[in-house]
């Protein structure tokens, strides 16, 4: 069995909400909300947790985002 990295092995087990081609979906600072969630709005997808720490900057579904600085990929190719 292959080793798992922490952030692996939590996208495993913390399923979020919904799916989404959000820039911010691709980068590990995204704290996506998690399904069964009653909190947050229904168009919000997570919080940055890079951005405005430490209260964490809300994600949107609608919002455009086409470059970031906080942006770091999950995955290293």
């Amino acid at each position: 069995m292959a080793q798992l990295t922490p952030e692996e092995f939590l996208d495993t087990i913390l399923v979020p909400e919904k799916q989404s081609d959000h820039l911010c979906w691709q980068c590990r600072y995204l704290k996506p909300v998690l399904k069964g969630s009653k909190f947050p709005p229904a168009d919000i997808i997570g919080w940055c947790k890079k951005i405005h720490w430490p209260h964490y900057w809300c994600v949107a579904d609608f919002n455009m985002v086409k470059k970031c600085y906080a942006f770091d990929a999950k995955k290293k190719a």
